[in-house]
């Protein structure tokens, strides 16, 4: 990518893992980063999304764009929704409006799936962390790959204590975002992968608000890295262009 004129990119991570994990995505950004990982310090000021939302707002009050991965997708949106200003467009990467299934939202985890891996989690999270990680490259076109790029992570382990592990699944279980979703008046872009094993694509949800638009890349799982990362990138870019802004950020 070219260097050109930009401004902020803030960046939240997922659950449980390092937001650092995210860097093919934003290492070319043309403007300054700001990293944000859910770890212990953020997870204990806080007790739901819109509180996370709320805390990063207090620091980062500036016009920017916002990048949520995962859990991170709903940081974002809930930040876009309180409309200070700060928020000038989101992209969210495997984001989703609602992580469990529920009436009206089949893309969601079944329940049962859940309850198994949060009861895990709670017992046994360093066995179980590892496990999650996993998941994220199954099935992408690239796995073999990304399995021997998992390595030096899964060997730092999880930036997250146990309690607050559990606290994030908490989160992913109870909050329902379709109603924020729709009703966003914040340019939004939604990039799925079509082999997420974590959370199934669902760009072809009727309740998208007019200024959003989904695209699933394909060979893509949970984690975006290779190839699947640059496609990420022109999806990005071109986004940020047609939504007007003033980034050049031109994929080479």
């Amino acid at each position: 990518m070219s260097v050109g004129s930009a401004g902020t990119l803030v960046v939240v991570g997922g659950w449980g893992v390092r937001c650092e994990m995210l860097s093919e995505l934003y290492d070319d950004w043309p403007g300054e980063t700001v990293l944000i990982s859910l770890d212990d310090a953020l997870m204990m000021a806080c007790d739901s999304v819109s509180d996370v939302a709320d805390a990063l707002l207090a620091r980062y009050p500036e016009p920017a764009v916002w990048l949520g991965w995962s859990l991170g997708a709903q940081v974002a949106m809930a930040a876009a929704a309180r409309q200070t200003g700060a928020v000038t467009a989101v992209i969210t990467v495997g984001g989703f409006p609602r992580f469990t299934a529920a009436e009206g939202w089949n893309s969601g985890m079944p329940a049962r799936d859940f309850t198994h891996f949060a009861t895990g989690i709670a017992r046994a999270p360093a066995r179980h962390w590892p496990r999650f990680l996993r998941l994220m490259v199954n099935g992408d076109d690239g796995e073999r790959q990304l399995r021997k790029q998992l390595r030096p992570w899964l060997e730092a382990g999880a930036p997250v204590s146990g309690a607050y592990l559990d606290k994030g699944l908490a989160w992913l279980r109870a909050e329902d975002q379709r109603a924020l979703w729709m009703e966003s008046t914040t340019p939004a872009l939604h990039v799925l992968g079509e082999r997420d094993a974590v959370v199934r694509p669902w760009a072809g949800w009727s309740g998208i608000a007019g200024c959003h638009r989904a695209e699933v890349i394909r060979g893509m799982a949970h984690w975006p890295s290779g190839q699947a990362a640059e496609r990420c990138q022109q999806m990005m870019a071109a986004f940020l262009e047609e939504s007007g802004g003033k980034v050049q950020w031109v994929c080479q």
